[in-house]
């Protein structure tokens, strides 16, 4: 898995809220586009990295224990 800045700094603010984050609350948090977070969201999802949940108002992603140990290992 590549090393990516703006992916870990998305991991990190999912980190740092236990009970999820919407991507108006990433976008906010990271100061990415809302086209970039998602493409990082993807990413993470795809290898079990977050989960996220989408339904018709609302996104909501998740860190998973996959997640944090990733950012452990990168010394984050």
């Amino acid at each position: 898995m590549a090393f990516d800045n703006d992916r870990n700094r998305v991991l990190l603010s999912l980190r740092d809220r236990p009970d999820g984050a919407d991507n108006p609350t990433l976008i906010e948090a990271v100061g990415l586009s809302e086209a970039t977070i998602k493409r990082h969201l993807v990413y993470c999802v795809d290898y079990g990295l977050a989960t996220w949940m989408r339904n018709r108002t609302s996104t909501l992603a998740v860190i998973t224990t996959r997640g944090r140990d990733y950012l452990a290992r990168q010394g984050l």
